[in-house]
């Protein structure tokens, strides 16, 4: 990655974009980029950290994992979006883990730095909150639908926010542009595969889902907006 790109991805972001040239110079000179294969890890539950990223290419999903070894996906993190900031505040180990679910490529910078920075220009703590309570809010609404929608109103909903995402527009419908393994809504709606498997069944039976080439068509948005109104 040329010094130029790397330089642009700082100075693009959220965090600090509102610093001085100079400032973003030192930050781009402190930071490498890692080149990550599918199903590596970023940082595990666990684990401690004193490192923040920048997804400059890929997707990286954030997860909890329970004793039993079942998974729940958080958010799956883009291109252009930064995490990692509670090593800024403490070295307690991650609750959560980062793993790369597409081929990644992912910048890398020192909280020694990013340290020096906020202390000299502490606008940047403006936008670390802001983010904070974006992530919190987002998180509160996670945990609403987990505790009290049924599993098809929360398959909808995380379908819904990939159209959001990654919608398509096509002559028969919307794609998502992406590969999202049934596995995977079953890791991001917290239910088993046999149950996702049955609802994906059922909608394509009713016509308004279907399958092209492991991608995911829904070729009828309202009646999949509809089922986040139905109750089991």
């Amino acid at each position: 990655m040329t010094d130029s790109r790397l330089r642009e991805a700082i100075a693009s972001s959220d965090w600090f974009r509102d610093i001085p040239d100079e400032a973003i110079d030192r930050l781009a000179a402190a930071a490498i980029v890692r080149q990550m294969p599918v199903n590596s890890y970023i940082y595990a539950q666990g684990e401690k950290t004193t490192e923040l990223y920048c997804i400059l290419k890929g997707r990286v999903r954030v997860s909890v994992a329970g004793f039993n070894g079942e998974e729940f996906a958080i958010i799956d993190r883009e291109d252009g979006e930064w995490f990692g900031e509670p090593c800024l505040i403490d070295d307690e180990p991650r609750v959560i883990d980062a793993r790369v679910v597409a081929p990644s490529e992912v910048l890398v910078m020192p909280r020694g730095i990013v340290r020096e920075i906020i202390d000299e220009f502490p606008i940047v703590y403006r936008a670390l909150f802001t983010q904070s309570f974006r992530n919190m809010r987002g998180l509160y609404t996670l945990i609403a639908g987990i505790l009290f929608s049924p599993l098809r109103v929360r398959v909808a909903g995380r379908l819904l926010h990939l159209i959001e995402e990654h919608g398509v527009e096509t002559d028969d419908g919307i794609l998502i542009d992406i590969k999202v393994s049934q596995n995977d809504f079953a890791r991001l709606a917290l239910g088993s595969r046999q149950r996702v498997n049955a609802i994906f069944s059922e909608w394509r039976t009713r016509g308004f889902l279907e399958t092209r080439d492991d991608h995911l068509l829904i070729t009828d948005q309202s009646m999949l907006e509809a089922e986040l109104k139905i109750d089991d």
